[in-house]
C-alpha cells in the first residue's frame, strides 16, 4: 500500500522539499476543474510527483508528463505515482527540462523548477503548445524578496529574483499570450494563455 497524498505533501514539506503551496495547489487544480480541455499536461518540476499526482487526480482523462532533474527526487516520484497505481497516466522522466524533447501537444505547462530559466522554458515548449494551450508558473514572488529585495543579502538570490522580476515583466507585455499574475495566490502564480 503506498502512501496517500496527504501524506506525501507532509513529508515533503518536513524534509523542505519544494513543492507548490497549498493554496496556489488549489488554485491551479480549481483552473484544470473549470477547463475541460486541459487533458495533456507538462510539468517541470516534479520532485516527489505530489503535484503531478494531485493534477491527474483531477479527471481521468488527463495524462501528466513530468521532467525532473535530481535523480533521487526523481526515484521517489517514480515509488510514489507506482504505488498510487498512476504509472499508465503519469510518466516521470529524468532529465533537464531544457533538453527534453517530444512531439506532443500540451494544454496546460506547469512550469516549478530552475527559477531564472522561466523565460527558456517558455521559448523551448513554445512549439509544443497550440493556441489556447497556457502557462502556469509558480515562485514568481519567491518568498516576497521579488519585491522587496532587502529581504535578502544573499548575492545569488537577488540576481535570481531580479530576473524574475523582468521575467513577470515579459510575459505581461507578450503579445503572444494573455497573461494574469496572481501575486496573493501561494507563492505568486501567473498564468499565461497562448492567443496567436
Amino acid at each position: 500500500m503506498g502512501k496517500t497524498l496527504n501524506e506525501i505533501e507532509h513529508a515533503a514539506r518536513q524534509d523542505h522539499v519544494p513543492i507548490m503551496l497549498g493554496d496556489g495547489m488549489e488554485f491551479l487544480l480549481e483552473y484544470i476543474r473549470s477547463h475541460p480541455s486541459v487533458m495533456r499536461v507538462l510539468e517541470c518540476g516534479t520532485a516527489v510527483g505530489w503535484s503531478a499526482m494531485k493534477i491527474a487526480g483531477v479527471r481521468e482523462n488527463i495524462t501528466v508528463d513530468t521532467l525532473e532533474i535530481d535523480p533521487e527526487m526523481h526515484a521517489q516520484a517514480v515509488r510514489n505515482i507506482h504505488e498510487a497505481g498512476l504509472d499508465d497516466r503519469v510518466f516521470a522522466h529524468l532529465c533537464d527540462a531544457g533538453l527534453y524533447r517530444t512531439n506532443q501537444y500540451y494544454d496546460l505547462f506547469f512550469i516549478d523548477a530552475a527559477k531564472s530559466q522561466y523565460r527558456m522554458y517558455v521559448e523551448h515548449f513554445l512549439p509544443n503548445s497550440v493556441i489556447g494551450s497556457v502557462f502556469v508558473f509558480d515562485n514568481l514572488n519567491f518568498h516576497g524578496i521579488v519585491d522587496h529585495p532587502e529581504l535578502s543579502e544573499n548575492r545569488s538570490t537577488l540576481q535570481m529574483t531580479r530576473k524574475i522580476r523582468k521575467f513577470r515583466e515579459t510575459m505581461k507585455n507578450d503579445p503572444r499570450f494573455e497573461t494574469t499574475w496572481h501575486p496573493d495566490v501561494g507563492d505568486g502564480v501567473m498564468v499565461s494563455r497562448r492567443i496567436v
